[in-house]
């Protein structure tokens, strides 16, 4: 007997039914076009081994069909219940179609798999290892909270360097399923907490606060781009750019932190998958606002230098040739328009990253932005 669900912390899938011997088929639960591709389910069998067929569909609410299928193909992970880790499903094994997928799965006799197309960092796994490193490296860093989502999760970050230097904030989880961005996260809080001489030094010059899962309601619901409110964090003022802060409850928490405690550099990472129309490997992505918003020249200068270290030492640009725009809605505009705070903003490949890939990627970007941000400060 099959059995295939997803009530559980990251979960997404819905209207599961039986079409025929050993063939299955869902759909995803999008949350607008675009963000609406994302999926994690279980598979348990209690019968033989045997091998299925499982159709993974669009949402038929947000009738995407081209948002939806523009994703694929990319890696489909797969990690057996007594596994602590998730390994690619063999690229044959997974069919693209029109408007679906066909994921085809051996299982064993009495097994359970899950299936996810993005390898998850849920909720309290991550809170789990910030807790771990700031018990672990008191004596180099401490565990501190934004505040509370909108359901009451704490969103928590870890701090290390010197509380009289630059402040450099780093920010993930955004979109709350772009788990490479979280991933990355984790892996610039573990960089910067640990004994390695770069990262020491670097606790010498700069105050660095790592929050990898600033939407964790969405991460724990499996939703595509949307908090618990159905807003779009990214995207956080809405439809009024000039409004006085954003309309998101997590982006407000976001907004006042940076007003109160004004960053030299703000770091946002996401995720995007696939590589259908991309270009070079590993099809990273990067954006960027106008300079020509900085008012303060030294300011601008510095953006300036930014974008060059993003274009020239990281592999954003093995996607497009130039950067994406931020729009006037989204925090990294409205921060350098109104109070002339610069920000790098990264996209991971979660097709061609897993946990440690996303980490390395997302330090290449850490550590070439601090140095030339301490050149120009």
């Amino acid at each position: 007997m099959i059995t295939i669900t997803s009530d559980f912390e990251c979960g997404n899938a819905k209207n599961v039914e039986q079409i025929a011997d050993d063939r299955y088929r869902l759909e995803v639960i999008g949350d607008k076009p675009v963000y609406c591709y994302y999926f994690c389910f279980d598979v348990k069998n209690e019968g033989e081994a045997t091998e299925i067929a499982i159709e993974v569909w669009h949402d038929p609410v947000i009738k995407d069909v081209p948002g939806f299928i523009s994703h694929f193909p990319t890696t489909i992970w797969i990690r057996p219940e007594d596994s602590h880790r998730y390994q690619p499903l063999v690229l044959g094994d997974c069919e693209t179609h029109a408007e679906h997928l066909v994921i085809h799965l051996p299982i064993a006799e009495n097994q359970t798999i899950r299936v996810t197309d993005v390898w998850p960092s849920p909720y309290t796994d991550t809170c789990e290892f910030l807790r771990g490193l700031a018990d672990e490296r008191s004596d180099r860093c401490e565990l501190f909270t934004l505040g509370q989502s909108v359901q009451g999760r704490d969103i928590l970050g870890i701090r290390a360097g010197n509380p009289g230097k630059p402040r450099v904030l780093c920010i993930a989880g955004q979109h709350p399923i772009e788990f490479p961005g979280i991933w990355g996260m984790r892996g610039i809080a573990d960089f910067i907490t640990s004994l390695i001489p770069e990262a020491a030094a670097l606790r010498d010059e700069l105050l660095v606060e790592v929050i990898p899962m600033v939407n964790p309601d969405g991460t724990v619901m499996g939703r595509n781009g949307f908090n618990a409110e159905d807003k779009d964090v990214y995207l956080a003022f809405g439809d009024d750019p000039e409004a006085e802060e954003p309309e998101a409850h997590e982006s407000k928490l976001l907004w006042r932190k940076a007003l109160d405690e004004k960053p030299a550099l703000w770091m946002n990472i996401h995720c995007y998958l696939g590589w259908r129309t991309n270009s070079e490997y590993p099809y990273d992505g990067w954006y960027e606002a106008p300079v020509s918003l900085f008012d303060d020249p030294g300011q601008a200068r510095l953006y300036q230098a930014l974008c060059d270290t993003m274009r020239l030492e990281t592999t954003g640009p093995s996607t497009h040739i130039t950067a994406a725009a931020h729009g006037e809605n989204t925090i990294c505009y409205q921060l350098a328009k109104r109070f002339d705070i610069p920000h790098v903003f990264y996209e991971i490949n979660g097709g061609t990253a897993g946990p440690y890939g996303a980490g390395r990627r997302a330090l290449e970007v850490f550590k070439g932005t601090m140095k030339t941000l301490l050149h120009h400060r």
